[in-house]
């Protein structure tokens, strides 16, 4: 491979959140494998990129302008086959933050919000903390991978005014096919139900994969939806803060517009906006590389299962670096399993549980990391379980 994806680096004393929740000094080779940012490097040309930034010194309030909008507008086209406009995109600090706008944009207190579930926790918070209801479309699995219920989802739309999509989705790493998405869209159509597209992990998709960004499926499902993307999966870059919501619709356009305005987030970190450029105009290769390598530690860590624990279920990886596997062969609740592998394994994971109470007893992995790092993470997995 051209770049690398080798090397360890230690966050210790770095004010990282995934880090800080191990502990001040973890033991030598323990590293969490939780919150879904990477243990990798960002490539080579954003850092370089960041140091001549740091360098010029000053670093006053920033709005993005057109060279942040060309480097969008090039990599939605080249990587994603979507053609957009500046005036589409709207500056959030981040795809969360778009996500908590938008249900108190296009939603009223008390209105119900459909989610697939189990789903990245923060979807729950986003309507709950808004004063909005959970309305929870179960994924099934069907023979070994994950399925939308679309008889259930019909029933669960009537009822709702806005449904929030995981595409690809997280935990469960699905990468919905264009027919599934078009399912979906026609059902939301139908009853009335704004479509709000979290693509944050767009980019990561693995081979006999491709994502499908939802406002490309045709004019009446794009005048329908609201499409956040960001640049933080892809390049490693999620305290840098910056992430996009993409509306070609006017008038939906303008009210999120107004809601991210009154919330006061109305500057930006010069460093995001470098990033992202410097990302997505010169460093395609290294995403491509990253997918090859997160490919070969889900490859190794299905094969890891497979011999040691064939009773664990690990789910198919189409997208995300985040692999999904089921731990209720060991007969613990979730909250017991967390326990015991932080305390026995020194694992510290995303547990099941807070995707959404069918979680309960599967724990996510994230395999953004060093294929070293995962080995040592997965040996101490081994030996836990063994004792037990």
């Amino acid at each position: 491979m051209k770049f690398e994806f080798d090397t360890a680096h230690s966050r210790v004393g770095m004010e990282s959140a995934k880090w800080d929740a191990i502990g001040p000094n973890p033991a030598q080779g323990v590293v969490p494998l939780s919150v879904a940012d990477m243990e990798l490097l960002s490539p080579p040309e954003i850092i370089e990129e960041l140091k001549s930034t740091a360098e010029f010194g000053m670093w006053g309030y920033t709005w993005w302008g057109q060279r942040y909008a060309d480097a969008v507008k090039h990599w939605l086209s080249t990587r994603h086959g979507w053609d957009i406009q500046k005036d589409w995109i709207i500056q959030t600090n981040g795809v969360v933050q778009t996500l908590y706008a938008s249900v108190r944009a296009f939603t009223q207190p008390g209105d119900n919000v459909l989610l697939l579930t189990p789903v990245y926790y923060p979807f729950y918070r986003a309507v709950n903390l808004n004063g909005r209801k959970v309305v929870e479309s179960p994924i099934r699995l069907v023979e070994g991978r994950y399925e939308v219920d679309f008889d259930d989802f019909e029933e669960k739309a009537k009822q709702c005014k806005m449904f929030l999509l995981c595409s690809p989705h997280n935990p469960m790493g699905r990468v919905w096919s264009e027919e599934e998405l078009c399912r979906m869209g026609d059902i939301c159509l139908k009853h009335n139900v704004l479509v709000v597209s979290d693509e944050i992990h767009f980019d990561i998709i693995m081979p006999g994969h491709k994502h499908v960004s939802y406002p490309t499926l045709g004019e009446k499902y794009a005048n329908n939806c609201v499409m956040c993307c960001a640049a933080s999966k892809t390049f490693s870059l999620a305290g840098l803060c910056v992430a996009n919501a993409i509306i070609p619709n006017p008038e939906l356009r303008d009210k999120l517009n107004n809601e991210v305005n009154i919330s006061g987030c109305y500057t930006y970190s010069i460093f995001g906006l470098r990033a992202l450029e410097a990302g997505y105009m010169k460093c395609a290769e290294w995403v491509d590389q990253l997918n090859e390598h997160i490919w070969g530690n889900y490859l190794y860590f299905k094969e890891f299962m497979a011999k040691h624990f064939p009773e664990v279920w690990v789910a198919d990886l189409e997208g995300t670096y985040l692999c999904w596997f089921d731990c209720r062969c060991f007969g613990m609740d979730g909250e017991t399993l967390a326990k015991f592998l932080q305390e026995k394994a020194q694992l510290f994971l995303d547990d099941g549980y807070i995707f959404g109470t069918a979680g309960d007893g599967f724990e996510r992995i994230n395999l953004a990391c060093t294929r070293k790092v995962l080995e040592e993470a997965l040996l101490r997995f081994k030996a836990a379980m063994d004792q037990r």
